[in-house]
Formats: structure tokens, C-alpha cells, sequence
């Protein structure tokens, strides 16, 4: 992999993300030749780490702008990503390809060897629970990234949501990942996906179990030798965020990681799915509150995610399918 030319932060807005993501300050490098130091030579692969787990506990996984906004709109530009998710200070992240734009803008600017790459999804997958071992995968919806460390390549994924890779994954077939305890598990293999004409094209796939009496079922596919361009995840935004038949234009989500007390290590997520949230630690899935009218959302969004909403984005939802009950009058001033 070449080094990119691609935007990045400056070192002062990357102390913002520091802040942001609540890195600990053992992994809080001096961005520049410092932090490129400690990639080449040092403790790339826990610095790595590190802001993967962080950046899924404290930059939420949700669809939000597209049902509470005026406009309805998704922008993966590096720049209104870094307004959105750390200058705002509203506790907002963003879908799929805008959490990883950003990491992926962050570990460039840092200093690490990073390829970006489209993704194909698994249509069968549904939630956390749906592992049925079936598969039919659609267009390039999804973007992962992929960083190589001293010779090493790992796949990186902050926008998959719930469910999905929780660390760093060395791209090696076979390669097996805890993605939080007890399972699921996560792993990587190369095979050709049913949709191929030429069963001889394989691509990389990432698969899920939640059980060793369950199947392994493909979350996702990808290739590792096709450079994608800023404008290729442009069209895929564009269709994710607009066409009727993406999932994210009819529900409305949002969800985070918990991570341990020592902030090492992910043990659980908090899901806010429609009209309830529901958490889960050790197995066990609790749910912590339901909700009927649009006033009660938005206060579980604060409460449960940390996450706010003015009331020029409240209105956004207003005749929306996701809308919420009756019209609610307690959504805040003007509304």
C-alpha cells in the first residue's frame, strides 16, 4: 500500500478526537513524527487498538440525520464529519461509510499505512441474533479499512453497528476474533461469493457466530487489491442514505459499545432500535425502556446514548414513517 494523499486532521483538531473518543493518555501521542514513530517502531498495534475500542464506546453508530434533520442528508466529506462528531459536542457519530471515513481519516493523519475499501453486505443479516448461515449479498454499500503495521495488514471496522468486529482483525484466512465475551465470535476467510459469474474471483469475507452449535454467517464481503476513490464512497452514500430500499431510510437506530472497567476491552453494547433500548453484558440482553411518542426517543437518545437533538432536527421526522405516535407538542421551543 502507498501512502495516501487523501485529507487529514491537523494536530490540534486530533487532540480533539483524543478528547472525543476518550483516549487514555498512555496511548495520547504527540500527532507528527511522534505518533508516526510510535506506528512504525512501536506500539502500533495497541495504539490501534485502542482508538478502535474507544471510538466504538464514544462515537455512536446511528442514522439519525436522515429522520431528525431538515434536509435528510448524509456527508462523508472529512471535514463535516469532524464538525459533526467532535466539534458539536452533541455526542452524534454517524452510519457505515461516516465512522469510517472518519477513523479512517484519523489513523491517516496519525501516521498509519491505510487502504480504504467497499464492502458488499449480507441482505440475510438482520440483527445480532438472525445467524441463519444464508447469504445473498448486495452492491458495495459499506467501507472498511484496511492498516498495515510494520508489514502486517488488519482490517478495521467502526460502522458495521451492532454486531459486528469489535478489534483490529489480521487479514489472514482463518483468522478469529472474540468480538465481545461470551461469543460472537468473528473471523475472516477467502472464498468466491454465490452472486459471482467466475467462481475463481474470491474476496475476503467477514463472518459472525454466536455459538459453537451455531452456523458462521457472512456479515460482509470484501476485496484487498481494489483501491476505492473518495468519489466511489460518494455513490455509495449517496444510494444508502436515499434509495427506499436501504434499511437505514426506514429505521431509525443507534448504538454504542461498553467497554470494561479498565477501558481495555469491549464487554457489551447499548441499542436503541425504533421504540426501545435495550442493553447487553455477559449474554444477557435487558431491556432498559420503550417509548410511544417522539419526546420520550429523544430523551432516551440523551439518557442511554448521550446523544442530543435541537429542535430544528426534531421537526426533521415530522410525516416520516419513523415518526413516532401522534404529534408530539413537547419536542421543545418552535416546533
Amino acid at each position: 500500500m502507498a501512502l495516501s494523499s487523501r485529507p487529514e486532521y491537523t494536530p490540534q483538531q486530533l487532540h480533539e478526537v483524543y478528547e472525543r473518543v476518550k483516549l487514555p493518555s498512555r496511548y495520547r501521542y504527540e500527532p507528527g513524527e511522534f505518533s508516526r514513530e510510535v506506528v512504525r517502531h512501536r506500539d502500533g498495534h495497541g495504539f490501534l487498538g485502542a482508538l478502535v475500542s474507544h471510538t466504538l464506546a464514544h462515537v455512536p453508530f446511528e442514522n439519525l440525520a436522515l429522520h431528525y434533520s431538515p434536509h435528510h442528508q448524509v456527508s462523508i466529506h472529512p471535514g463535516e464529519l469532524f464538525q459533526k462528531i467532535v466539534t458539536q459536542r452533541t455526542g452524534r457519530g454517524g452510519y457505515r461509510l461516516e465512522n469510517n471515513v472518519f477513523l479512517g481519516t484519523v489513523l491517516r493523519s496519525i501516521g498509519f499505512e491505510v487502504m480504504s475499501v467497499g464492502a458488499r453486505v449480507n441482505a440475510e443479516v438482520k440483527n445480532t441474533e438472525d445467524e441463519t448461515g444464508r447469504c445473498r449479498f448486495g452492491g458495495w454499500s459499506h467501507l472498511v479499512n484496511l492498516v498495515t503495521i510494520r508489514g502486517e495488514t488488519f482490517v478495521v471496522d467502526v460502522g458495521f453497528g451492532s454486531g459486528g468486529p469489535t478489534r483490529p482483525i489480521a487479514l489472514k484466512e482463518g483468522a478469529t476474533e472474540l468480538s465481545f465475551p461470551p461469543p460472537p465470535h468473528v473471523r475472516l476467510r477467502r472464498d468466491a461469493i454465490p452472486e459471482n459469474e467466475h467462481r475463481g474471483n474470491k474476496l475476503w469475507i467477514m463472518e459472525r457466530r454466536s455459538a459453537d452449535d451455531r452456523p458462521w454467517t457472512a456479515l460482509y464481503c470484501f476485496e484487498d487489491n481494489v483501491c476505492f476513490l473518495p468519489q466511489d464512497f460518494e455513490v455509495m452514500n449517496f444510494f444508502t442514505s436515499t434509495h427506499r430500499t436501504s434499511f437505514f431510510t426506514y429505521r431509525v437506530l443507534c448504538s454504542k459499545y461498553i467497554l470494561d472497567d479498565e477501558e481495555e476491552r469491549v464487554i457489551g453494547e447499548i441499542v436503541l432500535y425504533e421504540n426501545k433500548v435495550t442493553r447487553k453484558i455477559g449474554g444477557e440482553r435487558e431491556l432498559l425502556a420503550t417509548f410511544a411518542t417522539e419526546s420520550e426517543r429523544m430523551a432516551a437518545l440523551e439518557k442511554y446514548l448521550g446523544v442530543t437533538l435541537d429542535a430544528a432536527q426534531a421537526t426533521g421526522i415530522r410525516g416520516m414513517v419513523t415518526e413516532l405516535g401522534t404529534p408530539d407538542r413537547n419536542l421543545g421551543p418552535n416546533v
